[in-house]
């Protein structure tokens, strides 16, 4: 443990008593803010200029990579139109690897904004962003890049017109089981799912029957249904073109699942949280039931599923999507003779072969001019930072990976000396991650926070509106005295507790917040700009202040343009 007499290492200051901030390493200067914002990725900066400076300027001012209205985005309940969101949902990202995440959202992002977006369209590909907004891209022409494409974030303007390719998929991987166990039975989850996926389609089950009922004509249908309810273990009654299976109370509660508060039809959420190896079997079921597969004349399978139910077309998507596949969800109009009955609007999901999922624009000029353009905007724009800087978005029911600001593209990591109740307001802003010093395994210090006589202070007001006032010297002095006696008498008692053979995990209960802890946090340039904009304010708690004043001298020592940016831009973070 380091204290207030060991020789000061390079990139620390000290900080309270016994304390200290130290920049233990850091990927993170002012030109990878400019090459995360530049057009050309392959021409790097080495050297910052008089643009550049005015470039860290204008997006710190200005600009967050955002989205309009007419945007959806992915979470882990489902597509919600952007105006919906909270900020509270776990959001599907997307990672350096290719896997598909749920990510809890750092911040929120929502303003009215009046200037040029910058619109995509063409190609299963939907997009109208703010110039500086990023895309997950690739713009490598080469006859290997076509076939395995680089993709990375990129500024929207940098893509403008130019031939560039998107990417609508990603790897899935969730829980798998071996068996379904309902009603005290076992069931193989294969047969079974397929089995959830042909009665959300085809199926029925009224508020008090004890079996499934399905009306069906086609021989195909039929014969798959006999199929997967052989295999499931269930009993099929056949009353002509109605068909039963008796389903246990467990069993039935599966598949009421299958119904919204409205009787529409939805894939269950749990389902769609499961491994691909079983959603392929729920989404064969769903396909027999009102899908339709097709040869494309390049050899691929496109496939297509009917539905009325708007939230079930959205599972369908989101279902190929943790397939590795991708789709769009569009209105289809009933025409005479197509088989469909009623006045309900219906809508056609269709899913994309592998090939189609990665989308190209703007591959000749002719295509450009009608893929891509810039049009005015008045209204609001949405966006949320996730840890991955990807999210899933669509627009008019096409999805595609798409990212968000320049300022995540670094980082830094700092140790920190603070403190108990220092560091537990710092972990409270959950920006960046933290690794902290455990009293469970090694021996706690007998380093405690003695506050200088100055900063012995008396709080005056109201709840949320107190202001702080010296006390007289001999209450502070009072005060230093009684802390001091309470640290020595909570450590003799932790000592004497350990040396009694007491776990040191039971015998740091008696250690006081006043003693001092130690963590490594890593963060980016954003989220260290706002920690410092609430922690250094003068409405801080005066101890976490000095901490956050620490982090901000050795940020603008480190990115001293983009320090110089969030000052002027009154210290708000962008």
């Amino acid at each position: 443990m380091a204290t207030a007499t060991d020789v000061i290492p390079e990139n620390t200051i000290q900080v309270l008593d016994h304390g200290f901030v130290r920049l233990d390493d850091a990927m993170a200067t002012d030109l990878s803010v400019v090459n995360s914002a530049r057009v050309s990725f392959g021409r790097r900066k080495t050297e910052m200029d008089e643009a550049d400076e005015g470039l860290i300027r204008f997006l710190m001012r200005d600009r967050h990579g955002c989205y309009d209205d007419a945007t959806d985005v992915l979470t882990a309940d489902g597509w919600k139109a952007w105006p919906e969101v909270t900020g509270d949902e776990l959001f599907a990202t997307r990672s350096r690897a290719g896997e598909l995440e749920y990510q809890p959202a750092l911040r929120l992002v929502r303003k009215e904004y009046r200037g040029h977006m910058i619109g995509f369209e063409g190609m299963s590909v939907d997009l109208l962003v703010t110039p500086d907004h990023r895309v997950l891209a690739s713009t490598s022409t080469t006859r290997a890049t076509r076939a395995q494409p680089r993709y990375s974030l990129r500024p929207a303007h940098s893509v403008l017109w130019r031939a560039h390719r998107h990417v609508a998929t990603a790897n899935w991987s969730g829980p798998r089981v071996d068996w379904m166990r309902f009603d005290d039975l076992s069931f193989p989850p294969g047969p079974l799912l397929s089995l959830v996926g042909l009665f959300i389609g085809d199926g029925n089950l009224s508020d008090r029957a004890s079996e499934l009922s399905f009306n069906l004509r086609k021989e195909r249908t039929i014969g798959f249904l006999r199929r997967v309810v052989g295999e499931s273990g269930l009993e099929l009654r056949s009353r002509g073109e109605r068909f039963g299976v008796p389903v246990g109370r467990e069993l039935r509660m599966l598949f009421k699942a299958c119904y919204d508060g409205n009787r529409e039809k939805v894939i269950p959420r749990r389902l769609l949280s499961l491994d691909p190896s079983l959603l392929e079997p729920l989404y064969d079921g769903l396909l027999e039931s009102d899908g339709s597969r097709s040869l494309r004349a390049s050899g691929g399978e496109r496939q297509t599923y009917m539905t009325t139910s708007k939230r079930l077309a959205d599972s369908v998507q989101e279902l190929a999507l943790k397939l590795g596949r991708s789709a769009s969800v569009r209105p289809h109009l009933a025409r005479p003779g197509d088989g469909h009955y009623g006045h309900k609007p219906r809508w056609r999901v269709t899913i994309y072969a592998p090939r189609n999922s990665r989308p190209g624009l703007c591959r000749t000029r002719s295509e450009a001019e009608s893929h891509m353009g810039v049009e005015r905007y008045d209204g609001v724009i949405h966006c949320v930072e996730v840890p991955n800087s990807t999210l899933y978005v669509r627009r008019h029911g096409f999805p595609v990976w798409c990212g968000n600001t320049p300022f995540e593209h670094n980082s830094f990591r700092f140790h920190v000396r603070a403190p108990i109740f220092v560091a537990r307001e710092w972990f409270r802003h959950r920006v960046g991650s933290f690794n902290e010093f455990s009293m469970r395994y090694a021996r706690a210090t007998d380093d405690f926070y003695l506050p200088d006589a100055e900063d012995v202070r008396t709080q005056v007001g109201k709840p949320g509106a107190y202001s702080f006032e010296p006390v007289p010297p001999e209450l502070a002095e009072q005060t230093r005295e009684e802390l001091q006696a309470v640290y020595e008498q909570a450590y003799a008692t932790y000592e004497r507790l350990v040396e009694a053979g007491v776990a040191r995990e039971l015998a740091r209960c008696v250690i006081p917040v006043g003693a001092y802890t130690e963590f490594y946090w890593t963060v980016n340039a954003r989220a260290l700009m706002n920690f410092v904009a609430l922690r250094a304010h003068e409405n801080a708690q005066r101890e976490i202040r000095r901490y956050a004043e620490a982090v901000e001298a050795l940020f603008a020592e480190r990115m001293p343009v983009t320090h110089a940016a969030f000052v002027a831009n009154d210290r708000t973070a962008p």
